[in-house]
């Protein structure tokens, strides 16, 4: 679909623009003298992830509400998990030291392109059907999978706290992106089809399994 690949570009721009944050031996002095410093990529990595997070939230209850409440999905998932997984990210942030970059308003991000992500995400949603919106969903699932991923590469094993919460969230991810396949296909009586390439194998083996119980 010409409307995915767009959005795609803008997620692979935004990927890069994060990974190229600065130089990898800047390092950030945590609060507690027993946590190591980060490089540079890590701390990226959790500013990124921080507002992605947010994203989501606003997202999927915007979502719900300009759908009229059709899909509780969406609120389910804001309410219940993308707002405890952007709170995760938070405490991060706020043991090793470094200023959140969270607006603190809804809908509004300081990372220009997850704001332009942001926008053009809801006006395709919103703009079409439910099958559409949920998609959308789906969408935001795979890419989330696919940036914890990146960004879990440049952790430093001796940082277990940042493994572990990037472990989380990707458990989640998981489920939420097997909810929405579930009910994209059970609309449209066809099997799911990945909207993010690189991911193929990946959601195939996803949508095969069951469902986690993700450890809190």
């Amino acid at each position: 679909m010409k409307k995915t690949n767009i959005l795609t570009a803008l997620f692979s721009a935004t990927l890069l623009l994060t990974a190229c944050g600065g130089d990898s031996n800047n390092t950030i002095v945590p609060n507690s003298n027993n946590i190591s410093a980060l490089n540079a990529a890590e701390v990226e990595g959790l500013l990124f992830m921080r507002e992605e997070e947010e994203l989501a939230r606003d997202l999927y209850l915007n979502i719900y509400e300009a759908k009229e409440s059709r899909l509780n999905t969406f609120k389910n998932i804001s309410d219940n998990a993308e707002t405890k997984h952007a709170e995760a990210i938070l405490t991060l942030l706020n043991n090793y030291g470094i200023d959140d970059p969270s607006t603190g308003r809804r809908d509004t991000y300081k990372d220009q392109d997850l704001q332009d992500l942001y926008d053009d995400l809801m006006n395709n949603a919103v703009g079409s059907d439910d099958v559409a919106a949920l998609r959308v969903g789906a969408y935001v699932e795979e890419t989330d999978i696919r940036d914890i991923n990146t960004h879990k590469l440049h952790v430093s094993a001796e940082h277990q706290d940042i493994i572990a919460t990037y472990d989380r969230l990707l458990c989640g991810s998981r489920n939420h992106l097997r909810a929405f396949a579930g009910q994209i296909e059970n609309r449209t009586r066809s099997p799911y089809i990945t909207q993010v390439p690189e991911l193929a194998a990946e959601v195939s083996a996803i949508l095969g399994s069951s469902k986690e119980r993700c450890r809190k």
